[in-house]
């Protein structure tokens, strides 16, 4: 049961939980009504209340299945500098018993597969990455850990440019895309003009930047979701509180009446701001207007808010496989178009050493080679859905089979350093380099079903295991190949030949 833990973060939210949290967010999929408590812990409280739940999912306050915090670290979410301090709790009290057994296992230890499983993980991503309050956290935790640290990245990244340059094959794996210098913006907390002070019951809710009662009008690409912002002065759990919760429903509107919409996200509500994320009916085509009514009510109103918006459907724009997106349907017909690699940016480079190791979670030790952690998108509010992964690599250049490498060798110490750190970071760049093709591929593949099939890879765990193994031989390796000539590579070409 969830009741205990429920109970005590009420009861301790102000040592536990960070300011503004916990924060509540209405959700639909496939017409299954939901809401979400986003929980934000200080660093080091989250182990108080989870193990290996990052998303958990109840009804009446009982535990049917949850989802792990790797979650947090998809390339879709991109809150990989949090994922150890959220906690998020779906009431799916309102489910349909169909919806109930289609989702839920009579085990309760974990989620069954499926359309509806994979319809509710992308609500779930765009609830998370589009998130203010997270948004935020994350830039100042990311602040906090490397802010000093990535000051030296820039002479850093200028070598790596150049040794990549030396190898046309290299060049052509990682320089195709466009470089995203170090994200300075995303390392800025927003300042609020003033102390948020929200309200058990709210006096307004309408869109932000307009009178409450006047229209809003919006164009959207038919691929993409529409968004709205509204303004409250709601508490951030208005929508998830034990006592008199606030209530959220979206319709469309014509000449016949009100239809609910089956699938949309929010108003994610943090500190007066809630913002409405909706798919786009699959049913519209390019030139529709779609009429939209946005109800919110609770106990203590007579009449609820009503807020209404105009849609106008555009024409498809191009994306990137964003989270939001709707998945265009695969050509079956042989195309001509090969496969080619389309570049990535180039890491932020942070340094570890031995006196830091304690420092991140879990903690470097001497075995630990290389980690990366998705710092988010370039541009995190781009509605192209163009925006283009940050990585931040942090080398452990107290690896134990570096210092044993540096040792007998004194006067090259700083080559022996440079080798090991951009030996690894070349590993790691192609392992996202090969998660970037593979997801392309599925996203061609012939079928749907082809292509959704399986979980998502976590690759910043990849990374890690991967160089943890390559660590000890990466230096030996390196020197050994050096050493090749013409002669001692003799007995090998000769045995070729001879094949």
């Amino acid at each position: 049961s969830l009741t205990g833990a429920s109970v005590r973060l009420e009861d301790d939210r102000g040592k536990n939980l960070e300011e503004g949290f916990p924060s509540s967010c209405p959700l639909s999929t496939s017409g299954e009504q939901m809401t979400a408590t986003i929980y934000a812990f200080k660093k080091g409280k989250a182990e108080t209340y989870r193990k290996n739940e990052g998303i958990i999912f109840t009804l009446n306050g009982q535990t049917h299945g949850h989802l792990t915090p790797d979650f947090f670290t998809r390339k879709r979410v991109g809150l990989s500098y949090l994922a150890d301090s959220i906690l998020v709790v779906i009431d799916c009290t309102r489910f349909s018993r169909r919806a109930i057994e289609v989702l839920f296992m009579n085990s309760r230890d974990r989620l069954s597969g499926g359309d509806l499983r994979l319809e509710l993980e992308c609500a779930l991503e765009e609830m998370l990455k589009r998130h203010q309050g997270l948004r935020d956290l994350k830039e100042r935790r990311r602040r906090e850990q490397t802010e000093a640290k990535l000051a030296d990245s820039k002479p850093l990244e200028e070598i790596l440019k150049s040794l990549l340059k030396k190898s046309p094959v290299l060049a052509s794996l990682f320089l195709q895309g466009q470089r995203i210098h170090n994200p300075v913006k995303t390392l800025k907390v927003r300042e609020e003009e003033k102390r948020f002070e929200g309200q058990q019951y709210p006096t307004y809710f309408k869109f932000k930047g307009k009178d409450y009662g006047e229209i809003l009008v919006r164009s959207t690409a038919i691929n993409m979701r529409s968004r709205i912002q509204f303004e409250t002065d709601a508490n951030n759990d208005y929508f998830s509180r034990s006592t008199e919760p606030g209530e959220f429903s979206l319709y469309t509107q014509n000449s016949e009446g009100r239809t609910p919409v089956a699938n949309y996200v929010g108003p994610n509500l943090q500190n007066g701001v809630g913002t409405l994320s909706v798919q786009l009916p699959t049913t519209c085509q390019i030139g529709d207007t779609l009429n939209f009514v946005a109800v919110a009510t609770d106990p203590s109103r007579v009449e609820p808010f009503e807020n209404s918006f105009v849609v106008h459907v555009q024409c498809e724009a191009e994306t990137t496989g964003q989270v939001g997106t709707r998945r265009k349907p695969p050509s079956r017909e042989a195309g001509n178009e090969r496969e080619i690699p389309a570049g990535i940016s180039l890491p932020n480079i942070v340094k570890v050493y031995e006196q830091d190791w304690e420092e991140y979670n879990p903690p470097f030790d001497k075995f630990t080679a290389l980690r990366i952690k998705n710092a988010g998108a370039a541009d995190e509010n781009g509605q192209n859905g163009d925006e283009q992964t940050v990585y931040d690599f942090f080398v452990n250049m107290d690896n134990v089979y570096l210092k044993s490498e540096i040792k007998p060798s004194g006067d090259d110490l700083e080559v022996t350093r440079a080798r090991f750190m951009y030996g690894l970071v070349l590993v790691g760049l192609a392992l996202l380099q090969q998660e970037e093709l593979d997801r392309k591929r599925k996203q061609n593949a012939a079928s749907e079903e082809e292509a959704d099939e399986g979980p998502e890879a976590n690759i910043e765990e990849r990374v890690q295991q991967v160089t943890t193994a390559i660590a000890p031989v990466l230096l030996p390796m390196i020197e050994s190949l050096g050493e090749l000539d013409e002669e001692s590579s003799a007995p090998i070409v000769a045995s070729g030949d001879a094949t």
